[in-house]
């Protein structure tokens, strides 16, 4: 009987530690249910939590959504450090929607033609990646924020403006191939290098001012 009871005792406190995990933080893991007479659009974007972001209506072309989380999306200050909380979530009334999603550049991502049912999910591949800026500065230079300018491939337009740290500060940018220019006239640098932007990966760029100028390494050709 004793024994019994220990097992007893063993299987309860089992089952209300299952319970505590599942409230309290835990809760973050297990989503609320889709709210009644609506349908849920749930963006995906390869890991990335937070995205300035608005939904339109196709029927009305009005704007029926918006969460902008990220202090600007044009602003240095807008990187993402991946420890964000996911808000990328949204109950909307059924119906189609076209997704607007604001990057770190002027380019934004837009996916048209969602389709949204009631008591449904339906996912938003958002195709976006990630990059980062390491800076190795010479004499003087060591230490210190960096500012540099993004650029098309063909070197043409300027997109956006960024700021190295010692911190972790990864670029948002659709999915494609870019030029980051790092230059400082006291100086006399003046650094370019090419960057391949992927879904789902977090490219590295390394800048040294011990190694000026030197030929482009050649990327693959997206097909």
């Amino acid at each position: 009987m004793n024994g019994s009871r220990l097992i007893a005792m063993a299987l309860t406190a089992v089952w209300l530690s299952a319970c505590a995990s599942t409230s309290g933080s835990g809760s973050a893991y297990m989503p609320p249910p889709i709210t009644e007479g609506k349908g849920r659009m749930s963006l995906q974007a390869a890991g990335i939590n937070q995205l300035n972001f608005y939904v339109v209506d196709d029927a009305t072309g009005e704007e029926v959504y918006e969460d902008m989380p990220r202090v600007s999306s044009r602003s240095p200050s807008a990187y993402d450090s991946g420890a964000e909380k996911n808000r990328l979530t949204v109950d909307l009334d059924p119906g189609t929607y076209t997704v607007v999603v604001n990057t770190d550049i002027e380019d934004d991502v837009v996916v048209e033609d969602v389709v949204v049912q009631m008591g449904q999910e339906v996912y938003v591949n958002v195709r976006v990646g990630r990059f980062q800026v390491n800076f190795q500065g010479g004499e003087g230079l060591s230490g210190i924020q960096m500012p540099f300018l993004i650029w098309d491939w063909n070197m043409s337009t300027v997109l956006g403006r960024g700021m190295t740290s010692s911190e972790v500060r990864r670029v948002i940018v659709p999915e494609g191939r870019y030029k980051i220019r790092m230059e400082n006239s006291s100086s006399g640098f003046d650094i370019i290098k090419p960057v391949e932007v992927n879904y789902g990966r977090i490219t590295q760029v390394f800048i040294s001012t011990e190694s000026q100028q030197q030929p482009e390494p050649e990327l693959e050709q997206q097909n």
